[in-house]
């Protein structure tokens, strides 16, 4: 597909419509090298920072001694706690206020920063920084969030009071819970129970470019902060709050982003805050960019949790009740767990109708690095969990396991955990039609079970549902606004609240803006994120943002279409009501013309150009017992994975995932497709690669030669297929897809390993050293 016509100009009528495979717009600048990225930036005079970390997980801190360091040349200053003009806080949950962001009396865990070094270059600041002596006493630690449960562990957070009413006592400051129907009726009438405790651990984000921010101070209190993040507004209210100045003296500037995956939500508020501090003290613009190591030590993981489930079924596979544990390990702060955890526990269940649940969540303090976003939010553990029962349960009663969850799971007129009724938009019974279809489940299912060598091939599967957007413990924050501005030539200036990490969202909402207001692709031009240019749109999380910013966009669309329709009947001599914007032409079907003829008339009249467009999400709602409508909407997903286990060496090969996955409307299948790929990949490192070493709270695989991924040679074959469910307040029917591809990997391998072996596995990752000792 190319963007010039023949006579080597740009076309007028652009072919990437709605729905079709249209070319990321960003594709050039990022396969030429001239995308912009914040390392990339620099400012007349500009400093760098380094920051100092203590060495040890859980200490009170004596002092910091920065003499030799102030002393080096090159140094411009070292800050302290004391040096924070406003309030030393940088959590992104202001209900939970737990996250100074440079400590003044205790150490929690390995990456606690406790001074930034301001100097001329870099590799100087970072020199200086090991310069600066920190006394320190240190205290014992608790590196287990079970462990950290028992009335005798270490506290990480002594200063927070106990509240024994809620359960909330030590290092247990979160408790969520869902409560429906009668759990022991449902055992009750069981003719089979399954209980089972299932651990996960850290999964480390792996984005190409490490965390980086320039803070550059402008006329009186104000500054200007640019980095490479998900969620530009938190960092505008965390710099605000560290400096202890208005909003509005803090614009925010998203940098090119290269990968975020959740690890850019809330880390960003803390680099970008010490830039800001350190620019506000010096005077000048400051740079602060990790190196790969640290972004390791520093940046948030994917929660472990343990999991404790209980299933019970009937004879015919039918799921009459279920109860569940979740203990989830915030790590030294809360950061995002309370989210984290909200969700986890609403779709504790797996995508099935359940009468009767009962599922209690913890989230817990450890000395261990911070948990927070990751894609999935904390669902990809859960499912592990579930899957696997349910998997075990199919086989204890010879019901094929696509079977029993056709039989259970969730569709139109059926109610989840929190008894939410879906009337719209439910595409899970098709997701698991076509992904035993097109994988050849059934035929698979039988040859494999006969492998008797010491290869032995086994095929699984693994379903999901995820609440689109930010559901009930977000609805204060989630809307998203656009502007859209039309220039004399017909070109289109967009600025949105959504950011571009690497997902294709610049792509698609160009698509709907070419759609449904007749500019030709090449004409539109998709900014990223400036705080001044559009209000607070929540952040870019949870499959939100073509949902949440492409509504907005059609928003401000419909504005210009209602002040340019008038013009374009004048023009044409035809009423403004028989007047269509297509793809670069604006009219009738006998008479049109161009869309950027018809700007340059409206800005001939002096006729508007401009508008903005706001969308804020339905009404959601969880109430004490975890009851009531969740979620606006739910995306669902079925992945099949097989594999083949060398017995004799317990090596585990992942050799081709079939991938189903209900969208709503498919905008873009290529960028689409993108997604699931990258997703079934990640999904693949949680089950099989991905272990995070640690001693004593500090971690020992701190970059990519000691951290195992998944590589090149060790891509499956993929096969993907798209469902589509449309949600009827979705942009042109479309949901979310962001997190699913990466949420039912790990349980669908898992399960195709127990098919391939005859072992269930309760502990990810299956390494090829767990794999062996299980076989024995």
């Amino acid at each position: 597909m190319s963007d010039r016509d023949d006579t080597g100009g740009p076309p007028e009528i652009s072919s990437a419509r709605v729905g079709s495979p249209a070319i990321r717009v960003d594709a050039d600048d990022k396969s030429t090298g001239r995308a912009v990225y914040v390392d990339d930036l620099t400012f007349p005079g500009m400093l760098h920072a380094a920051l100092v970390y203590p060495g040890c997980a859980h200490a009170r801190l004596l002092g910091v001694r920065p003499d030799e360091a102030i002393r080096t040349p090159g140094v411009r200053a070292v800050l302290t706690a004391q040096d924070v003009p406003g309030e030393n806080q940088v959590g992104v949950l202001r209900s939970y206020p737990d996250q100074p962001l440079l400590p003044h009396d205790t150490v929690r865990y390995s990456g606690d920063a406790v001074a930034i070094v301001v100097a001329d270059t870099g590799a100087l600041a970072r020199e200086a920084a090991r310069s600066v002596r920190v006394d320190l006493e240190e205290l014992p630690g608790v590196f287990d969030a079970v462990e950290a449960m028992e009335p005798n562990a270490p506290r990480v957070h002594p200063e927070r009071e106990d509240d024994d009413d809620r359960g909330l006592v030590g290092n247990v400051f979160l408790r969520e819970r869902v409560r429906k129907g009668d759990v022991d009726a449902g055992f009750e009438e069981a003719d089979i129970i399954v209980e089972r405790t299932f651990r996960t651990h850290h999964q480390e984000h792996a984005y190409l470019e490490p965390l980086g921010a320039i803070a550059v101070p402008g006329e009186g209190s104000s500054v200007t902060v640019y980095g490479t993040m998900q969620c530009p507004y938190y960092v505008q209210k965390a710099v605000a709050t560290a400096l202890g100045v208005p909003l509005a003296d803090v614009r925010v500037i998203q940098t090119v982003t290269g990968g975020g995956f959740g690890g850019k939500e809330d880390v960003p508020s803390e680099i970008c805050a010490c830039a800001a501090v350190a620019a506000a003290k010096v005077g000048k613009p400051v740079k602060l960019v990790y190196t790969r190591e640290e972004d390791f030590e520093r940046s948030s993981k994917r929660h472990p949790m343990t999991v404790t489930y209980r299933l019970g079924a009937t004879i015919d596979g039918t799921f009459t009740a279920a109860d569940i544990r979740i203990v989830a390990d915030a790590g030294a702060y809360s950061t995002l767990t309370p989210i984290v955890v909200f969700r986890a526990t609403a779709h504790a269940t797996g995508p099935y109708e359940i009468p009767n649940v009962r599922t209690d969540a913890y989230g817990v303090y450890t000395n261990r690095q911070t948990t927070g976003a990751f894609r999935g939010f904390g669902q990809p553990q859960t499912i592990f969990a579930s899957e696997s029962v349910v998997d075990e349960i199919a086989c204890a009663l010879g019901i094929d396991p696509i079977e029993i969850r056709v039989r259970n799971g969730l569709a139109v007129g059926k109610r989840t955990a929190t008894d939410h009724l879906l009337d719209e938009s439910v595409g899970l019974p098709e997701t698991l039609r076509i992904a035993r279809e097109r994988s050849g489940w059934d035929e698979k299912r039988e040859a494999f079970a006969g492998d008797a060598g010491r290869v032995r091939r086994g095929i699984g599967v693994g379903a999901i549902y995820y609440g689109v957007s930010l559901g009930a413990r977000g609805l204060a924050i989630d809307g998203s606004g656009a502007h859209v501005e039309i220039e004399p030539d017909g070109s289109v200036r967009v600025a949105i609240g959504g950011t571009e990490m690497g997902q294709g969202l610049h792509t698609v909402l160009a698509q709907i803006v070419s759609d449904s207001l007749g500019a030709p692709m090449h004409a539109i031009h998709i900014g990223h994120v400036d705080t001044s240019l559009v209000p607070d749109s929540g952040p870019s999380v949870a499959s939100r943002t073509t949902l949440m910013s492409g509504n907005a966009v059609l928003d401000a669309v419909a504005k210009l279409r209602e002040s340019m329709a008038p013009v374009a009947a004048d023009v044409l001599g035809v009423t403004a009501e028989d007047v269509e914007f297509g793809p670069g032409r604006v009219g009738t079907r006998e008479r049109s013309v161009t869309f950027a003829e018809l700007a340059a008339e409206c800005h001939a009249r002096d006729v508007a150009t401009v508008a903005d467009g706001w969308y804020k999400a339905p009404v959601t709602t969880f109430d004490e017992d975890g009851q009531g409508d969740a979620y606006a909407v739910y995306s669902f997903a079925t992945q099949v994975a097989e594999v083949e286990v060398d017995t004799e060496t317990g090596a585990v090969a992942l050799v081709r995932v079939t991938a189903a996955h209900d969208v709503g409307k498919v905008l873009n299948p290529v960028t689409l497709e993108g997604q699931v790929q990258g997703g079934v990949l990640q999904g693949a490192g949680m089950a099989l690669y991905e272990i995070m070493k640690t001693e004593g709270g500090r971690i020992v695989t701190p970059d990519f030669a000691t951290y195992i991924l998944p590589t090149s040679v060790d891509v499956p074959e993929i096969e993907v297929a798209f469902v589509e469910e449309p949600y009827s307040k979705g942009p042109f029917g479309a949901k979310g897809i962001g997190e699913t591809p990466a949420m039912p990997g790990a349980a669908a391998i898992a399960n195709a390993v127990s098919h391939a072996t005859g072992i269930r596995f309760r502990e990810l990752p299956l390494t090829a050293e767990r794999v062996k000792l299980a076989l024995g």
